[in-house]
């Protein structure tokens, strides 16, 4: 190796231990609590509710408040469009923070949803998501009047097995990928990274419990600082009929 491919070399290996220095992982634990209704409308057409609940483990502190809605349309037998709302109130990201300040967000979303069953019992489903996020500003003590805007997109990958058991238990293994966009976004292109596994188990034809675990690792606004999260998720899925 030629002395100026040593520097070179040299160079990009001093660059990118300056680069390793410089990040900081906040590491976290929270549980969330989430209750998930299907309203079936007609054979086409599903309305899907959330509502969840986040908090740390640390001072059970509040973390985050969030509410889903959408409307589903079957439009082939295995593709399903939504269109949808969700509002949200983030609490500070750090539960020993001195500050009270709650955000509020709205974010309109629309995505497509494809399942793809390789057989009665395994199903690969693949989910692409729009959010566009209007989330309030803020100095970080006092909400302002007017609201931020970006883009954000999402693609999840999600594989289920339904064992055979009397009562129905599916094992579910996720990873979901998001990237931000839109002129207000600089360092944290890459916004987060979310690989979930957990087992959804049925009590009754239209009621279920899922016990699962996320993986949370995600960019902040510096783009040197990022999150990674535990989180324990408990949900309770409802199935209704109109």
């Amino acid at each position: 190796m030629s002395s100026k491919s040593r520097i070179v070399l040299l160079f990009f290996l001093l660059f990118g231990v300056k680069l390793n220095a410089q990040k900081a992982v906040i590491n976290q634990n929270l549980y969330w609590i989430r209750y998930f209704n299907q309203l079936s409308l007609s054979e086409k057409f599903t309305v899907h509710t959330e509502f969840e609940n986040r908090s740390f483990f640390e001072g059970n502190q509040q973390h985050h408040l969030i509410v889903h809605s959408r409307i589903h349309a079957k439009v082939y037998q295995n593709t399903e469009v939504a269109f949808g709302l969700s509002y949200s109130r983030q609490s500070p990201q750090d539960p020993n923070s001195t500050v009270s300040l709650v955000v509020p967000e709205i974010r309109p979303n629309q995505e497509i949803t494809y399942s793809n069953a390789i057989s009665k019992r395994f199903n690969i489903q693949q989910r692409f998501r729009i959010d566009e996020r209007f989330i309030r500003k803020n100095d970080g003590k006092v909400l302002m009047d007017a609201y931020k805007f970006n883009l954000r997109f999402r693609y999840r990958l999600q594989l289920a097995y339904k064992f055979k058991t009397e009562l129905p238990l599916t094992l579910k293994i996720a990873n979901e990928i998001m990237i931000n966009a839109g002129k207000q976004i600089i360092y944290n292109q890459f916004d987060q990274n979310r690989i979930y596994t957990g087992l959804e188990k049925g009590l009754n034809k239209n009621f279920s419990l899922e016990l699962g675990y996320i993986y949370w690792y995600q960019q902040r606004t510096s783009g040197n600082q990022f999150f990674e999260r535990n989180i324990i998720r408990l949900t309770a899925n409802h199935k209704m009929a109109v």
